[in-house]
């Protein structure tokens, strides 16, 4: 099994001039007291404690202050995210559930589940939230400082180690079989329900290492529980210096970037979803949550929700073609 790089699938979906600012849309002229006019609920279709936490929390303050109402995180866990963003496809669509979604969910279930529980056609898009590296990290009991290292340590003993992600499907998961084939080592792959208990796993040495999202992983390593072993993007973090990428590891070629955006079910009023993407990107623009997502190695987009669609639909395109060809399963 063959894998593109990071570069090359970019190219291919258009994505090397992906926005690297915010696109904060004209605030829209929608009559004070109509909308909202109570909370908004934001589904996240992952357990709180996880990387999709995180990142939301990180928004719901600003965006309670931009909506004039609570914003109530509804964590949803479980089945790579089908769970949740299958209740949000069934939601009312008057702005009142906002579905977070990623990369899996919105661009790797659909072609790896026969039936995920919803259709991309049943929402509306908000926008793309952020684009993000992930981290493999390794329980400190692990005697590799380094991704080279462990990958040593696999190939000498296949079959001994094991890694863990958010879930069958998920970006996680991709990103790890992609490690796995190019670098030709034989590490078993353990889903949980969420980038939270898979982290949880790993601080707890039921699992050796774990591919995780940096905004969850990020206060353990640098607690000391976790170690960085390496970073699946094209250059190192700022957070982490030291920790080389993927590639300089010895795997060539390897690179691998996930996104985050919301979404709402489809029919939900125009002046609605402007709102709520002027919420969204206006959170993203004040100064302590661009400076935590940019500590946890996010680069905040906030686009419209033109781009944002335009962005699904060619990761759909994509990801239907690359999953038959790289014969990843559900297992």
């Amino acid at each position: 099994m063959t894998f593109a790089s990071r570069r090359t699938v970019l190219k291919t979906l258009g994505l090397a001039a992906a926005p690297t600012s915010l696109a904060l849309t004209h605030r829209p002229a929608l009559a004070q007291g109509k909308y909202p006019s109570r909370p908004v609920t934001l589904l996240v279709p992952q357990p709180a404690g996880g990387d999709a936490d995180a990142f939301c929390r990180s928004l719901q303050g600003r965006m309670q202050e931009l909506l004039g109402q609570p914003v109530v995180i509804d964590n949803r866990g479980g089945a790579a995210g089908n769970i949740g963003t299958a209740a949000g496809a069934k939601a009312a669509p008057d702005g009142y559930t906002v579905t977070f979604v990623n990369q899996g969910t919105m661009a790797l279930n659909p072609h790896l589940y026969p039936n995920p529980g919803y259709r991309i056609e049943q929402f509306e898009p908000v926008t793309h939230l952020a684009s993000v590296d992930l981290l493999i990290c390794a329980h400190p009991s692990v005697p590799a400082s380094n991704l080279k290292e462990f990958l040593d340590l696999a190939r000498n003993a296949p079959g001994k180690f094991n890694y863990g992600t958010a879930g069958n499907g998920s970006a996680n998961h991709l990103a790890g079989e992609m490690l796995k084939s190019m670098a030709k080592v034989d590490v078993t792959h353990v889903p949980y329900k969420g980038g939270g208990p898979a982290i949880t796993a790993a601080l707890g040495g039921e699992i050796q290492a774990v591919v995780a999202f940096p905004l969850a992983a990020l206060p353990h390593v640098r607690a000391g529980k976790l170690k960085a072993l390496a970073v699946t993007g094209s250059r190192r973090a700022k957070a982490l210096p030291d920790v080389p990428t993927v590639a300089e590891s010895g795997v060539k070629g390897y690179e691998f970037a996930s996104w985050f955006g919301l979404v709402v079910p489809k029919g939900t009023p125009a002046d609605i979803v402007s709102r709520l993407q002027f919420a969204a990107a206006g959170a993203l623009k004040t100064p302590e949550v661009a400076d935590r997502l940019a500590a946890g190695m996010t680069l905040a987009v906030g686009s419209g929700p033109k781009e944002f669609a335009q962005l699904i639909a060619q990761e759909n395109a994509k990801w239907s073609r690359q999953i038959k060809l790289l014969n990843v399963k559900i297992d």
